[in-house]
């Protein structure tokens, strides 16, 4: 047979069954006695059987009646969570966001941001996950990420997209002599050992062609595929490597830090995105850490600007 009763109908059938009373179950509910009455004898009705019978303290529930009062307990519970579900996710407090990012900023520049939005929005949940910049884009686009952050690239198209640009910094090895300058530029480092991002990374094509344009000797000893690992290298005291203001920071509050950060000119910038798909629109949870997120890497942009950014972390570790 199929049951048709509504939830109004279980709801009043859970009222009667826990406060043994028509009457305590319509004051409950804010009901007349006659209405409660009137969906009991409905319910009875479509389920075939008696639910109550009376007895000297008010009503008890019939054996089969109290089978179906905890299926109608689960039932209402269900109800209960998909209506708290719903709610949050109004609000934007439901529902995992699941956050792509670049090697380089994930494991410092991130946690900062989450931490603020976390601290304003306790009950959210959020997964970071670190791939490549290009695995992060793809992602994204396809809507297994609800947003990125990666290094800016030419083929984003079918994503919205929010540039940044991060200064970039000359990390010197303990025994540099240019350790002591202000500033470095290409004619100083003309023919000394550098270590550098794989050839085609953006980094290391706008070093090249400010090198060429100096007429200074671009002498690659390592490449790398991230600039923690450069950073690593230079402090073994194996070469100058142009590295992001966020993985310099990162890497100068170790203990085993020999290495000295200075400007580098012509300013070169590394160029990144905050990244989210056209054809899968954003959740209320998105939207909302959304800004927390624009809001910190625009602090880091502001930073790595400031002609006094190695001052600020000590210069030398």
């Amino acid at each position: 047979m199929e049951i048709r009763h509504n939830l109004r109908q279980l709801q009043i059938f859970q009222a009667v069954a826990r406060t043994g009373s028509l009457s305590k179950a319509a004051r409950r509910l804010d009901l007349s006695q006659p209405a409660v009455s009137i969906a009991i004898a409905n319910l009875e009705q479509e389920v075939g059987f008696l639910l109550f019978r009376r007895n000297h303290y008010g009503t008890e529930l019939t054996p089969e009646a109290r089978h179906l009062a905890e299926g109608a307990d689960k039932v209402l519970a269900s109800v209960k969570h998909l209506g708290e579900l719903s709610e949050g996710l109004r609000q934007g407090q439901a529902g995992k966001l699941m956050l792509g990012c670049m090697p380089g900023l994930s494991p410092s520049a991130m946690p900062q941001i989450m931490a603020n939005y976390l601290h304003d929005h306790p009950t959210s949940q959020l997964s970071l996950q670190t791939f490549s910049s290009t695995k992060v884009r793809d992602w994204v686009a396809e809507g297994q990420f609800d947003l990125g952050v990666v290094e800016f690239q030419d083929d984003l198209h079918a994503l919205d997209v929010t540039p940044y640009q991060l200064r970039m910094h000359m990390a010197l090895p303990p025994t540099s002599p240019l350790a002591e300058h202000g500033v470095v530029t290409a004619a100083d480092l003309n023919n000394l050992p550098l270590i550098t991002l794989d050839e085609h990374h953006q980094s290391t094509l706008k070093l090249r062609q400010i090198f060429h344009a100096a007429g200074a000797r671009f002498q690659v000893m390592i490449e790398t595929h991230l600039f923690p690992s450069a950073i690593s290298l230079v402090n073994a005291g194996l070469g100058h490597a142009l590295v992001d203001p966020v993985s310099a920071d990162s890497f100068l509050q170790r203990r085993d830090c020999h290495v000295t950060i200075v400007p580098f000119e012509p300013a070169i910038d590394l160029e990144i995105a905050l990244i989210t798909s056209r054809f899968h629109p954003p959740s209320r949870h998105c939207q909302r850490f959304i800004p927390y997120l624009d809001a910190g890497l625009k602090a880091w942009q502001q930073r790595s600007r400031q002609r006094l950014f190695q001052v600020d972390i000590d210069g030398k570790c």
